[in-house]
């Protein structure tokens, strides 16, 4: 009955402690997403990973192991010192202060133990951080023979981390060393003054063996709470870290407005800095795109070209100013309504260690398969795909490792074509392709284009020659406005990137 009744104990606390952890990480992975991208610039992913991995998994302890064993750690000492005063009360006396040292050493310890066990769980979050970036970085670390010096940081890290978790140890040495003082002395108080009692008729001197025996058993629970008080170090430790996630504040926040029909979008006297910089990237910009015509957005690395996009996006909202589509705040709107609307193809595109297919369809999951091959030779990389072995089964690798920086760059532009959505941001487009495929891109973005409300963020100034309405930014400023013709007779700042690019083609 008794096995029984464990296991049963057992499988109950495990099923709800894993049940409880799914819900835990999916409640993370919802809460990063609202974050997300603004909270990751100021965290390691591999500390995320760390975060959703090694901590939400301690937290399991508490749900599955500690329940039992507190209500047995009360339950037995109870009875024991009920006993005792049952057979002769001054047994019961004499056992309580141990027991309650025992007991409570832990507790007065944990302000230390839950400080020390939180450093340690930081410590381990900065190793895995450090550990996933050497990884994905090896190839730069081997070309630029640096990883002597990664491998010293490293086991910096790995020392500062044995250092924080030692004193912990420590600490937690003492006090199974304390218990099991305190379970020693304890037994043998009891073992003398039993010894005396029964002497003076108490109670018969065959009951004492019995009675020591029980005595030194009321101390295996409560041992069990102080191994239950070691584990909630790590426990409330991981707890801490993963609350820091839960409280942040969320930079952005959804509407309950639909995305107008066919919206013209407008900033305002848009201001906006990115956290921990006091620079702006933006300041006080203002333009419109009307519907289906085309701005192309230039300027230096810098200049707040790509801000523009990651407004839009909602990736973030500015801090002065306002964007609005349709005539409505974007604030105002429903992110997902918003983000359907918008395709992009950045400059710098992430595929996921997935297939080619896979990480084509992330722009639409329900697309059928002639809508991918369409996209794939609209992108020109239809030929591409048809010399693989695998075709579109063929995995990219982590990162898309397997992929040149043009074949990723024509995964993002099908990701576009896919999409079909009426509002196209295209940051550096072309930037990535060789001449060729750029030629072939370059009339099916046009055709893309025509029907769609375009801004394009573009270094290379050939690309947008054709534009409704060129902006040139300098310092998170809009310096000129004007068509290619218009800018280049005002011969300000647009006609010298101009002649620079053209004299930099002839040199």
């Amino acid at each position: 009955a008794a096995a029984t009744l464990h296991w049963l104990e057992s499988w109950l606390a495990h099923d709800m402690a894993y049940r409880l952890l799914a819900e835990m990480r999916i409640a993370l992975f919802a809460k990063l997403e609202r974050l997300a991208p603004a909270y990751l610039l100021r965290r390691r992913s591999g500390d995320l990973v760390a975060l959703a991995t090694q901590d939400v998994e301690t937290v399991e302890y508490f749900y599955a192991h500690t329940v039992a064993p507190a209500f047995v750690a009360i339950v037995i000492p109870a009875s024991v010192l009920t006993l005792l005063a049952w057979a002769a009360w001054p047994l019961a006396l004499v056992l309580l202060p141990f027991l309650a040292w025992a007991g409570l050493t832990p507790v007065f310890a944990r302000s230390k133990i839950d400080r020390l066990g939180s450093r340690a769980r930081a410590a381990l979050g900065q190793l895995g951080a450090h550990l996933t970036e050497t990884i994905q970085g090896l190839a730069e670390l081997a070309a630029f023979q640096a990883t002597g010096r990664r491998r010293a940081v490293f086991l910096a890290d790995i020392e500062a981390y044995q250092q924080q978790r030692s004193a912990l140890l420590d600490d937690l040495s003492r006090q199974s060393a304390a218990l099991e003082i305190a379970t020693g002395l304890g037994g043998l108080a009891v073992a003398l003054t039993g010894a005396v009692l029964a002497a003076n008729g108490w109670f018969a001197p065959q009951w004492l063996p019995l009675l020591v025996l029980v005595s030194v058993a009321a101390f295996m629970p409560v041992a069990e709470i102080g191994q239950v008080a070691r584990q909630l170090a790590d426990t409330i430790a991981s707890t801490r870290r993963l609350h820091v996630v839960e409280a942040e504040t969320e930079p952005v926040t959804d509407g309950d407005l639909p995305v107008p029909a066919n919206p013209q979008v407008r900033l305002e006297s848009v201001s906006f800095a990115y956290p921990g910089r006091s620079a702006p990237a933006l300041d006080r910009v203002s333009f419109a795109v009307r519907p289906g015509s085309t701005v192309a957005l230039v300027g230096a690395s810098g200049a707040g070209k790509s801000t523009v996009a990651n407004l839009l996006l909602r990736f973030w909202d500015p801090q002065q100013g306002v964007i609005t589509l349709g005539g409505v705040d974007l604030r105002r709107l429903r992110l997902a309504d918003l983000r359907s609307h918008i395709a992009l193809v950045a400059q710098d595109t992430y595929l996921f260690n997935d297939t080619l297919e896979a990480n084509i369809r992330l722009a639409g999951r329900d697309v059928s398969d002639a809508d991918v091959r369409r996209a794939l030779d609209r992108a020109a990389l239809s030929d591409f795909v048809d010399r693989l072995p695998d075709g579109l089964a063929t995995r990219v690798g982590e990162r898309g490792v397997q992929l040149s920086g043009g074949q990723r760059q024509r995964v993002a532009i099908a990701r576009a074509f896919l999409k079909d959505a009426p509002i196209l941001i295209m940051d550096e487009a072309t930037s990535h392709l060789d001449t060729i495929s750029e030629q072939q891109i370059r009339t099916a973005l046009g055709e893309l284009m025509k029907q769609r409300t375009s801004i394009i963020i573009a270094h290379r100034l050939s690309t947008i020659q054709n534009a409704d309405t060129i902006l040139v930014m300098d310092g998170g400023r809009v310096i000129e406005a004007g068509s290619h013709a218009e800018l280049l007779a005002a011969r300000g700042a647009y006609a010298r990137l101009v002649a620079h690019q053209s004299g930099g083609l002839a040199a």
